[in-house]
């Protein structure tokens, strides 16, 4: 049996509250997306992850579309339900001309969206290297300088690699938990 457990702010400690109040206040949302209210019995692991979402996802260097699409396709191909759900809406809100059928594809390998040419290679790259770190070998790096060529830095190549980092994390802890889904959405074909 999965575990089940959301901890409401009303019964979380204070401790856990004063988190929550910073989640709330950072992302500028009335409420905490609920896996991380999963971990509201721990205070220390709740804060552990909530600053790796913040610094790794939420802010940093590299362009915010690009990190959902890599959550969103590493999501999608783990077959995680809610982080594709929660990943997809952010990316479609991040780029409205991007539909969920352009997501699908992308995360196949296969999209004809209007993405900088450094994105599709970025996102595979780093996907697989998530996925399955062994698959990725010498040659694959070669898309280190597509994107420094692009404008990126070796510190934003290491932001992505941590992108990749977190989402096999989340997928981990979102599937053991059973966090429902935060928004209805079309679950992965």
């Amino acid at each position: 049996m999965k575990r089940k457990t959301l901890v409401e702010y009303e019964d979380a400690s204070p401790e856990v509250q004063a988190i929550y109040d910073e989640i709330r206040d950072t992302m500028g949302s009335p409420s905490v997306l609920k896996f991380l209210m999963a971990l509201g019995n721990n205070p220390h692991t709740l804060r552990a992850v909530w600053s790796m979402l913040k610094e790794t996802v939420i802010e940093g260097e590299t362009p915010a579309l690009l990190k959902q699409l890599i959550l969103f396709k590493i999501s999608i191909n783990a077959g995680n339900e809610y982080c594709t759900s929660l990943h997809g809406h952010a990316a479609l809100n991040l780029d409205p001309t991007l539909t969920y059928d352009d997501l699908v594809a992308l995360s196949g390998g296969a999209c004809s969206a209007n993405l900088p040419p450094s994105f599709p290679m970025a996102i595979e790259i780093i996907s697989r290297a998530s996925l399955d770190p062994k698959s990725v070998d010498d040659s694959d790096w070669d898309f280190e300088d597509q994107l420094r060529d692009e404008g990126f830095s070796e510190s934003e190549i290491d932001e992505l690699l941590a992108v990749g980092f977190f989402s096999v994390m989340m997928n981990m802890l979102t599937d053991t938990y059973d966090v429902p889904w935060e928004n209805p959405f079309p679950p992965p074909a």
